[in-house]
């Protein structure tokens, strides 16, 4: 399981990030899951200020985490983990097959 930052959109004048695109995903085996979010930002540089050279992505991620909040956070995650778990489930333990018996 992961969050990863997909994409970011930032002013060219001073670096500051407006947009960021994340995910959570979560690969079960053959079971994939995940969901996608779009947080912005408001366009304030203030004392806490990053230079956009020296953002990381674990510093990004936690943007995007404290944006959601922790609810969210947990939330997400159990559904997409559960999510994955199923679809493995579904892949390993057909409950229907298609095919030809005579093939």
């Amino acid at each position: 399981m992961s969050w990863k930052i997909i994409n970011m959109e930032h002013n060219t004048s001073d670096g500051f990030v407006i947009e960021v695109t994340s995910a959570y995903e979560k690969q079960d085996g053959p079971g994939y899951a995940s969901e996608l979010f779009i947080n912005s930002f408001e366009d304030t540089v203030g004392p806490e200020f990053i230079p956009y050279e020296d953002l990381t992505e674990n510093l990004v991620i936690g943007w995007v985490k404290d944006a959601l909040g922790p609810e969210a956070v947990a939330k997400t995650e159990l559904e997409v983990d559960t999510l994955a778990a199923t679809k493995k489930e579904e892949i390993e333990n057909p409950q229907v097959e298609g095919g030809l018996p005579w093939v």
